[in-house]
């Protein structure tokens, strides 16, 4: 996993503010400026003092001694928290910590990250989902394309019929040829339109 390229990919993804990414991948063993309480005992455990101070603390003390992956989201520094970190307009909060229900870390992806926030933006909207819109889109035009060449009575069938136009294969695409076109027509081939063409007139059709 490599967290420079995720959160590379977060900024480039999901944008930014003053230079700073709007989501971020960070470790949870970071530290901040943070006003608070704190009480202080002697190495042999003896009570100090308790006192109420801005203080460079451990971030996520409440998750313990382990260390984990978590995702991070840009927010505006209100409410209780411009008291606790005074001087500053924005600050990173956790939206998803990788830690599994026994305390165990998560293993980290890109693929889970950048999904993660995308629903977080845009709601339960996946990324694969996006995807598979692709894929039923370019099937329903495929469909089309059948049931188009399937009408006896269309342009193209009739070309096709008559010998006025031609297929050109996939493969011959991947040879090197440069018509990308899916029908074409030898205009130099000589051959006419004769018995062999379909009969296809208003007559033929029923219009309800």
């Amino acid at each position: 996993m490599n967290d420079v390229y995720i959160n590379r990919k977060l900024k480039q993804l999901f944008g930014e503010q003053g230079g700073n990414p709007n989501f971020r991948l960070a470790r949870t063993d970071q530290t901040e400026y943070r006003k608070g309480t704190f009480t202080d005992f002697a190495v042999d455990g003896t009570y100090l003092r308790t006192v109420t101070e801005v203080r460079l603390t451990r971030k996520y003390n409440y998750l313990g001694s382990h260390v984990y992956w978590v995702i991070e989201k840009l927010l505006p520094v209100s409410g209780p928290n411009a008291e606790m970190l005074p001087g500053r307009n924005v600050s990173y909060e956790p939206i998803f910590v990788y830690r599994k229900p026994d305390g165990s870390p998560m293993t980290v992806s890109e693929d889970s990250v950048l999904s993660f926030v995308h629903v977080q933006l845009f709601g339960e909207r996946k990324k694969r989902d996006l995807v598979q819109e692709e894929l039923d889109f370019y099937e329903q035009q495929v469909d089309k394309i059948h049931q188009f060449l399937s009408d006896e009575c269309s342009p193209i069938s009739i070309l096709l019929q008559t010998g006025h136009a031609v297929v050109n294969s996939a493969k011959e695409k991947l040879d090197g040829r440069s018509d990308d076109s899916v029908v074409s027509s030898p205009r130099d081939s000589g051959v006419q339109a004769g018995s062999n063409s379909p009969v296809c007139n208003d007559s033929s059709r029923t219009d309800e």
